[in-house]
């Protein structure tokens, strides 16, 4: 192999965490790279001293040993979200976990983390909660992590990171939400419910839509002559087309929201698109009498509703939008009744079986 051309003198003599380094380009089999030289925790003085030596060296063809550059996390983070911002729909939530992460990661070395430093994380993580009397939950932790392992995986494939430092990191424990409405429950939300709000909430509860399809739906993507709503891939999280069926009661319930004239958004308030119906959604809960209940459990309602219906599996879940089993079934809620059905299944099949054999043996 060729010996590498260096044909730049040190721009910089810089200096971070590290300490001192030297900042050079070489040009190796046609290609331009940049080298960074580690000189370490030593006195300035004598990190001039290396960069007049470093020059000398350049100057004679010859150059130091060097080592491949470190990346901290505030860098491999900033180029991680400009891949969500290009490609994912919900970049805004990689902002809100990047930015927890940021505040504790910040200028660390992407190759000195360790499982150790995670722990002390969610030390500080659990801490800050506590401070605004919240607890930090399991599936919290790990959307946090899960960022955190993406960054990292990025920077190895971009040939930044030799090894993920993190890898066989197992995720926390998490206790997935299980809570859905009874009928009596969900007639007392709409009773309580606004105008603008109650379509809202039924569209979501029947058909287990996410909010964000909800309040982007647009006039154009209802089909009433088919009866059908049509969210395009990038309308959706997934970004995959779907199909959301309508039955009788659904289209009338969007033919009655009233319309906002030029505006091309089924659900609108004042005469402009629904940005948040967080807090409208959780007033009308509070006044209806329920507790412990999110918009997004409207998914749960509608996946477990349909399930107990007889709906299959697949076809349930070509509605709501999952891609896998797994996850498909974290939304698909067993209750009481469930369970009370369950058994009495058992006993009319015993049942059956009794008076089959019975009316065989008269035969």
């Amino acid at each position: 192999m060729s010996k590498p051309n260096v044909y730049g003198l040190p721009q910089h003599l810089r200096k971070d965490k590290g300490g001192y380094f030297l900042d050079y380009i070489i040009q190796e089999e046609g290609l331009a790279k940049r080298i960074r030289v580690r000189l370490g925790l030593i006195p300035l003085d004598k990190a001039k001293r290396v960069l007049a030596q470093h020059m000398q060296a350049i100057v004679e063809n010859r150059y130091l040993a060097t080592e491949k550059p470190k990346m901290i996390f505030s860098e491999a983070a900033e180029a991680f979200l400009a891949f969500s911002r290009s490609r994912k729909r919900s970049f805004h939530r990689d902002e809100q976990l990047v930015g927890h992460l940021m505040e504790f990661f910040g200028d660390r070395f992407l190759e000195s983390m360790t499982p150790d430093q995670i722990e002390k994380y969610v030390v500080s993580r659990r801490s800050q909660r506590k401070e605004v009397g919240r607890e930090l939950k399991g599936a919290t932790l790990n959307r946090e992590i899960a960022c955190l392992k993406t960054i990292i995986r990025r920077a190895v494939l971009n040939r930044q990171l030799d090894r993920n430092p993190l890898e066989g990191l197992k995720p926390f424990k998490e206790i997935p939400r299980t809570r859905t409405l009874t009928p009596d429950e969900y007639n007392n939300l709409l009773s309580q419910c606004s105008g603008h709000l109650k379509p809202i909430v039924q569209l979501a509860y029947v058909t287990a839509m996410r909010r964000g399809e909800i309040l982007g739906l647009r006039l154009e993507q209802v089909d009433f002559k088919n009866r059908v709503i049509v969210l395009e891939a990038e309308a959706t999280k997934t970004q995959e087309k779907r199909e959301i069926p309508l039955d009788e009661g659904l289209l009338g319930i969007l033919q009655r929201v009233p319309r906002t004239l030029g505006s091309k958004f089924v659900f609108t308030y004042k005469g402009k698109p629904i940005g948040d119906i967080k807090k409208a959604f959780n007033r009308a809960c509070a006044r209806a009498g329920i507790k412990d209940f999110r918009f997004h459990d409207l998914r749960h309602c509608g996946v477990t509703n349909l399930r107990k219906a007889g709906v299959p599996d697949n076809v349930i879940m070509s509605i709501s939008g999952h891609k896998t089993t797994a996850m498909f079934k974290r939304y698909d809620s067993v209750d009481r009744t469930d369970r009370h059905l369950a058994l009495e299944r058992l006993r009319s099949q015993e049942t059956d079986k009794t008076l089959k054999v019975g009316v065989e043996r008269h035969v």
